[in-house]
């Protein structure tokens, strides 16, 4: 695309503010980072065909249960300026698509752009200044499950690190989009309901760092937060996190960490939107009963036959959750280690008409046996308890994991691990009476991130 002679003329007048006062840029640094998965899971009761999702990695532990691959790619570029200020652009690129995630050929991977936000440092006296569409939030995840406690995703505008004393502040609005492709963003009705069908919410978040405490509030908005069927739900909720960090593994001497993490929410801040904007892993992970994926609700219209991503803005004003969180690790002298997570989530439903609450509790340990520099052995074990206004499940899980690696220090973490998990009730598997019954899962699995 060619630049038109204001276009160049508005970019140097720009410039020329921007450097005033004898500033001089000069390109800091490129950084590429990433992350992918690629492998493969077969189901023994299938035929040692490719295995589905049998059962919930956030809950179970997620070796032998990633049934998708996963890739994504972060690119940036800062320029520093002999002043002290400096502005970092970064691109990242994620995979989309389900049989982009799940295909287990070597054709190329769908991939678009995740994130496209730009940072300012030293524009005032401490803090960076971000805006554009970006991953926030993601940092607060437990890395044996997966789980991503809170995903407060989108495009918006913030402060990050700005010190007040010995705490450091973040600001940030965010918005995220309820997309239906199934029907045009601009579309009109004379109900009024299809305009409010793609949809937008409005988050407000601050937080707070004090030493190895983190506290974040968030306030949300949805006007006309509207159903296929006409239906409104919250237009507003909010939901508090406090995260507690520990130098040990609750208190016992040694070489441990552990954190503690406690959430609450009401209206747009319970459910699966319990610390979380409009994103599609929000839709999927442990939250309420109510949401997730429901593939057998053939009689819901409203959330198309029960559609996790319809379901995720289907809660009520008067809807509460909490959550509580407690996981970490601890490594032997011998270099024997345990990383274990303990974690629950309570949800009350003012007003549905499938129950008046729901909740989940579930314990996962990954221990870890090293053999040598480049080999060792990990596992996991994991059980959750299901609870439906009375109705009651649960799911287990064992995995062993023999896996290669090299170590690279601060470098990137590569690993080959083979895997063999053993479900006893497996979530796509029955027996002749239509109940959940056992599978046997094998596979293999490339792992890095840099």
């Amino acid at each position: 695309m060619k630049l038109s002679k204001l276009s160049l003329a508005c970019l140097a007048a720009v410039s020329s503010l921007s450097l005033s006062g004898g500033a001089n840029a000069s390109t800091e640094g490129f950084e590429f980072h990433g992350y992918f998965r690629a492998g493969l899971l077969t189901s023994a009761e299938n035929d040692f065909k490719k295995s589905n999702f049998a059962g919930q990695k956030e809950t179970l532990g997620r070796l032998g249960l990633e049934a998708d691959n996963d890739a994504s790619l972060n690119f940036a570029n800062t320029w520093a300026f002999d002043d002290g200020r400096s502005v970092k652009v970064n691109v990242g690129l994620g995979d989309y698509g389900q049989e982009s995630s799940l295909s287990a050929s070597a054709d190329a991977f769908q991939m678009g752009f995740g994130q496209l936000f730009i940072e300012f440092d030293g524009m005032s006296s401490s803090g960076v200044f971000w805006g554009g569409k970006r991953e926030y939030g993601k940092d607060n995840y437990i890395f044996m499950t997966d789980f991503f406690y809170s995903d407060m995703s989108g495009t918006g505008v913030g402060i990050t690190g700005y010190e007040v004393g010995d705490a450091l502040l973040d600001f940030a609005y965010i918005a995220s989009d309820r997309v239906d492709p199934d029907i045009d963003r601009w579309a009109t009705d004379d109900a009024g309901n299809l305009e409010n069908l793609n949809n937008i919410m409005h988050a407000f978040q601050f937080g707070v760092t004090y030493g190895a405490l983190e506290l974040s509030a968030m306030y949300k908005t949805m006007p006309d937060n509207w159903d296929m069927d006409g239906k409104e739900w919250a237009e507003t909720g909010y939901d508090l996190t406090a995260i507690y960090t520990l130098n040990s593994f609750f208190g016992i001497p040694g070489n441990g960490f552990s954190k503690i993490i406690a959430q609450a929410g009401k209206g747009l801040g319970s459910g699966n939107l319990l610390a979380g904007t409009i994103t599609s892993y929000n839709a999927y992970h442990p939250g309420s009963q109510f949401q997730g994926e429901h593939p057998d609700w053939t009689w819901s219209s409203a959330s198309a036959g029960g559609d996790a991503n319809r379901l995720l803005t289907m809660v009520d004003e008067k809807d509460t959750s909490a959550r509580l969180l407690l996981w970490g690790g601890y490594t032997l002298d011998n270099g024997i280690g345990f990383f274990p997570s303990i974690q629950g989530q309570y949800n009350d439903h003012h007003e549905n008409d499938l129950g008046s609450y729901d909740y989940w509790i579930s314990a996962m340990v990954r221990p870890t046996f090293p053999v040598s520099d480049h080999f060792y052995v990990q596992g996991e074990l994991g059980y959750v308890h299901n609870n439906w206004s009375g109705a009651t499940s649960n799911q287990s899980k064992i995995t062993v994991a023999p896996t290669f690696i090299l170590p690279t220090g601060m470098g990137p973490a590569p690993e080959i691990r083979f895997l063999a998990t053993y479900l006893p009730k497996s979530w796509t598997h029955t027996n002749e009476s239509g109940e959940s019954d056992s599978d046997f899962i094998l596979g293999f699995q490339a792992d890095v991130w840099w």
